[in-house]
């Protein structure tokens, strides 16, 4: 895999942030899918990316460190501002913000 989305995360070292990567794992005993996190870092030169942001990252040439073999290709939503894609107006959970509702 070259490109992965997952959620960022909070982390100390300096131009990488720690990104959380969504899987489904399959428990063959009760027939269900879970939801399983898998962590890598990835390098972020600008500093851009914020706790849980929704980032596109992709795998570096060669490894940096031995934590570090990702980069962070684009941020696809900043926290809190995440776009409804079939109606592309921004959504709370699942209301639109242009609804009239008790969403504020």
């Amino acid at each position: 895999m070259n490109l992965l989305i997952g959620k960022c995360l909070k982390t100390d070292i300096k131009n990488t942030v720690k990104v959380a990567i969504p899987l489904l794992k399959f428990d063959s005993f009760l027939n269900m899918h879970f939801r399983e996190n898998n962590e890598l870092y990835a390098l972020d030169k600008e500093e851009a990316c914020e706790p849980g942001d929704w980032i596109l990252v992709g795998k570096l040439p060669e490894k940096i460190s031995l934590k570090v073999g990702w980069q962070v290709e684009k941020i696809i939503y900043k926290n809190g501002h995440v776009i409804d894609p079939i109606t592309g107006k921004k959504s709370i959970g699942y209301y639109l913000k242009d609804e009239p509702s008790d969403v504020s």
